[in-house]
């Protein structure tokens, strides 16, 4: 959700800022790591059109709509356990 949450927050900003004339670009890098997950860092990015940009933001979104899908799940999964138990 971070790394979903980091590549809007870069979108937001390439696209606030691509008039300036000496704005570079960002992108977010993501790695994956042993134990799952993926650990997520902002990069310098060339230039790209709105477009592109756009696409990548929802993309973002749906990442973290996703993920936050899953914890739902989880939760009530958690809680069908527990109304068993007791």
């Amino acid at each position: 959700m971070q790394a979903a949450a980091l590549q809007m927050q870069s979108v937001a900003s390439n696209v606030a800022n691509a008039p300036s004339q000496n704005y570079q670009p960002t992108a977010v890098q993501q790695v994956a790591q042993p134990g799952g997950g993926v650990r997520a860092s902002l990069v310098k990015s060339p230039p790209t059109d709105l477009e592109t940009q756009l696409v990548s933001g929802q993309e973002a979104s749906i990442a973290y709509r996703a993920n936050l899908a899953v914890f739902g799940a989880v939760g009530r999964a958690y809680k069908s356990l527990l109304d068993i138990i007791a």
